[in-house]
């Protein structure tokens, strides 16, 4: 549907299995007022035959190398036409209701981002509930796929830098809150996330980048003895 208020945006690298998961989730919505696109890196899975299948229901669909996931996501929002950008990773899913109330506080807040929580699944079982204030951002990241973004915010500030591969979405929404872009609560639990993720995955790396986008932005502040304590606790486990 162009020119919809509301832009989803699904990227995909071969994970078919994943990517049918999403879309199904994407056509339970409630709120049929939102334009679908799928970005998917050039899969040599069942991917594109899934698209395919989905033809009828995707209004724009990229399929062909990427360089990675933050190229993937700024290719999709180059091609949003709404005026209001949120994504559902493969193999995540967004919950039924996640855009009911999300027109009527965009119209309220037309510059600011607005976050909610996500609901977090590790090997198929509920895990917890993820959300946190947008004001904790010099420490922490909110639910990035909880997230909707007006397409306004990321061409006066920026899309994701990709330099970073695994932690840029931290340091847009850092970049955005630092430059003064007001974060609205949106009270609902967006999605459901899978643990099992890149970012997940690959903690020291992600960990690393997120210091080096803390130092850039002038609020890294070394870890305590209590912090040092329980990451390598963590570690351990």
């Amino acid at each position: 549907m162009k020119n919809a208020l509301i832009s989803i945006i699904t990227i995909n690298y071969n994970n078919a299995e994943g990517l049918q998961k999403t879309i199904e989730s994407v056509k339970n919505l409630k709120n049929t007022s939102f334009e679908y696109l799928v970005i998917d890196g050039g899969s040599s899975d069942s991917s594109s035959q899934i698209i395919e299948e989905n033809k009828n229901f995707i209004d724009v669909a990229v399929s062909e190398k990427d360089e990675g996931l933050y190229n993937a996501i700024n290719k999709g929002i180059k091609l949003a036409s709404g005026k209001i950008i949120g994504l559902i990773h493969s193999g995540d899913t967004i919950l039924p209701n996640a855009l009911d109330n999300l027109p009527a506080l965009h119209q309220q807040n037309p510059d600011s981002v607005l976050y909610g929580a996500l609901k977090a699944v590790k090997n198929g079982r509920f895990d917890s509930v993820w959300g946190f204030n947008a004001d904790l951002l010099p420490r922490q990241m909110i639910p990035h796929l909880a997230a909707f973004v007006p397409k306004s915010v990321y061409s006066q500030y920026g899309l994701y830098n990709e330099k970073y591969k695994i932690a840029a979405d931290y340091e847009c929404f850092l970049r955005f809150y630092k430059a003064g872009v007001s974060f609205v609560f949106y009270d609902a639990i967006v999605c459901e996330f899978n643990l099992e993720g890149v970012s997940q995955n690959k903690e020291a790396e992600t960990a690393k980048e997120v210091e080096e986008i803390k130092k850039t932005y002038g609020v890294y502040q070394a870890p305590g003895k209590k912090q040092r304590i329980k990451a390598f606790i963590k570690r351990f486990l």
